[in-house]
């Protein structure tokens, strides 16, 4: 079980997250494994977080997503949704001279961002939705506190999220991709994949799916008598065959047990997801340390990851015949699909949650308050 310790007072990176522990989404086993690669290269971290649901532990979570060395994580009420209104003002009001004089201050949330923006915290935001930003009319907040000197730095998670912040002026020195990651240790011992499979492939999704994230793309899949289709996650939606298996979502930690059993991962993003336009999944990592042959959508996002022909086939999603295609491809040529889930497993090893760590560490330690904007 991982412990979990006290948070110090000198703490070097200050993570303040909307991360609710209790939902083991995305986002916070994102939040979680940053949080770890940085305490694995040697840099503090104290993590903020709402408080969570339920009656299991910090360190039972923790240990659910694979986290193996201690963090400093502590719940604060403050930051409950109840204070948003309030600009998450009990937070503050406990721990402003502490974010005053840390070294790093961090967050991924964009509430939490303008927050720090009103409570003159200057800190760095981390982007995963340029669209979203757009919408929500917080794109223009955030560079008036990027202007004022409150946002130091921006770290978006795609080039094609860099892009809109280089657009608006900001210095390219300014701008880091922060691709996310995948927690290579879980990923050790996976069984080597066996091209035999693709005789009769199991073909697997690994998350939620529903209409709008590629369910007819899997439907078209498994429809095909000698394809077996599995979601590990849930359905959304009800599917118009019963041919596709359902495994209800397992801990984290346990997922590279369920990718072994894989002969080909599909990753069907649509094209009209809120986040398309600059999504950089932890699964697509997550599948290239599998070592497994990869079927991803072809989104300008996902081509910065995902090479064509290299390490994955990128495909249509609005093509659903070109996702049959593409496992019929890979039948055909079996020693192709072998090379190709290789190099996948061989290129994984770039994005591994340290790795991320580094940039973070080597940008915002370095980094003297004073000449912030130099």
């Amino acid at each position: 079980m991982a412990p979990s310790e006290p948070l110090e007072n000198a703490a070097r990176f200050v993570y303040v997250s909307r991360a609710r522990l209790h939902r083991p989404r995305a986002n916070v086993i994102q939040t979680i494994k940053t949080a770890e690669g940085l305490a694995r290269i040697g840099v503090s971290v104290a993590l903020f977080v709402p408080p969570w649901k339920g009656t299991r532990s910090k360190d039972e979570i923790l240990n659910d997503m694979g986290v193996g060395v201690a963090l400093g994580i502590r719940a604060d009420s403050g930051l409950r949704s109840f204070w948003k209104p309030m600009a998450f003002a009990p937070f503050f009001w406990r721990h402003k001279k502490r974010l005053q004089n840390a070294p790093v201050v961090y967050t991924r949330s964009a509430v939490l961002s303008l927050a720090l923006m009103k409570h003159g915290i200057p800190h760095s935001f981390e982007v995963h939705d340029m669209d979203a930003l757009q919408r929500q009319n917080v794109l223009q907040r955030l560079m008036e506190g990027y202007t004022k000197g409150l946002i130091r730095r921006f770290f978006p998670i795609s080039q094609a999220a860099a892009q809109g912040f280089l657009d608006l002026g900001v210095p390219p020195e300014r701008v880091h991709v922060c691709p996310c990651g995948v927690d290579l240790g879980l990923f050790e011992n996976i069984a080597p994949w066996d091209p035999s499979g693709l005789k009769r492939p199991h073909i697997m999704y690994v998350g939620r799916i529903s209409r709008h994230r590629g369910l007819s793309l899997l439907e078209r899949l498994a429809v095909q008598e000698t394809f077996r289709v599995t979601v590990v996650g849930s359905l959304e939606d009800s599917p118009e065959t019963e041919r596709i298996g359902v495994i209800p979502f397992v801990p984290h930690h346990q997922i590279p047990r369920y990718l072994e059993q894989a002969d080909i991962l599909v990753m069907p993003y649509q094209r009209n997801l809120p986040h398309a336009g600059s999504i950089s999944p932890m699964k697509l990592f997550e599948a290239m340390a599998a070592g497994r042959p990869i079927l991803v959508s072809d989104l300008e996002p996902i081509r910065e990851i995902a090479r064509h022909g290299r390490n994955a086939l990128c495909v249509d999603p609005d093509d659903e015949e070109a996702w049959l295609e593409a496992v019929r491809f890979l039948q055909e040529h079996p020693g192709f699909a072998r090379e190709l889930a290789a190099r996948a497993q061989k290129d994984a090893a770039r994005y591994s949650w340290e790795n991320r760590a580094r940039i973070l560490r080597d940008t915002l330690l370095a980094e003297k308050p004073e000449h912030a904007h130099g």
